[in-house]
């Protein structure tokens, strides 16, 4: 989250020097706009795949393809002299311009920013269960007691299909899971975390799978 902030404060403060000096660049912003644009059909595609639980393979596929769309457009909003371009590219710049500033003053803005973040934040780690199958964790959210489990399996050669998600382990700080067991009738793991809970460590998870074969 971190990251992401700094990333979108050091562009944001480069679209505003474009603007200031009134940068002529027909080129670059041509490239910028090409990169804009595929970019969000990028995102189009992995928000639709993501409506039927699938994500693409790496770990940071996702989050590449979302950060490329949001510098491309904030650059080109300081970029691009067409009116119709800086319409179009204010509507995600401005907002970011306000909840930026306001979250100087503000907590609750940092809100907005993490929702933006959030379905393109790789997993915190990604484990393997079998040939087929990996389980990853991930960020929670606000209201979760602690981190997410998504087990998925590898399909269509870049696609993962999510087969679970568990929520309720309240287990925090997880920096190892190994697989006791993965059968259709019993699945088991070992998960190693930073014992901050009040959990066994390492704690026994045996979530009640359907349909994952």
């Amino acid at each position: 989250m971190t990251t992401f902030l700094v990333l979108i404060a050091i562009f944001l403060g480069i679209s505003l020097v474009l603007i200031l000096t009134k940068s002529d660049l027909p080129k670059l912003e041509k490239v910028i706009k090409r990169i804009s644009f595929y970019s969000l059909i990028g995102i189009l595609i992995c928000a639709l795949l993501l409506v039927f639980d699938f994500r693409f393979k790496g770990k940071y596929t996702t989050t590449i393809i979302g950060l490329t769309f949001l510098i491309s457009t904030i650059i080109l909003f300081g970029l691009t002299k067409k009116t119709r371009t800086k319409i179009l590219s204010g509507f995600l710049t401005i907002p970011l311009v306000i909840f930026g500033i306001s979250s100087l003053i503000w907590e609750m803005p940092i809100i907005f920013f993490y929702l933006l973040a959030m379905p393109f934040h790789p997993p915190k780690a990604k484990f393997e269960i079998d040939k087929k199958h990996n389980i990853e964790v991930r960020d929670g959210g606000f209201m979760a007691c602690g981190e997410s489990l998504f087990i998925t399996e590898s399909t269509f050669f870049i696609l993962d299909k999510i087969k679970h998600v568990g929520n309720n382990s309240c287990v925090t700080g997880i920096d190892k899971i190994e697989t006791i067991e993965f059968k259709e009738n019993n699945v088991e793991f070992l998960i190693y975390h930073d014992g901050k809970t009040e959990f066994e460590n390492p704690y026994k998870y045996q979530p009640e799978i359907k349909n994952v074969w």
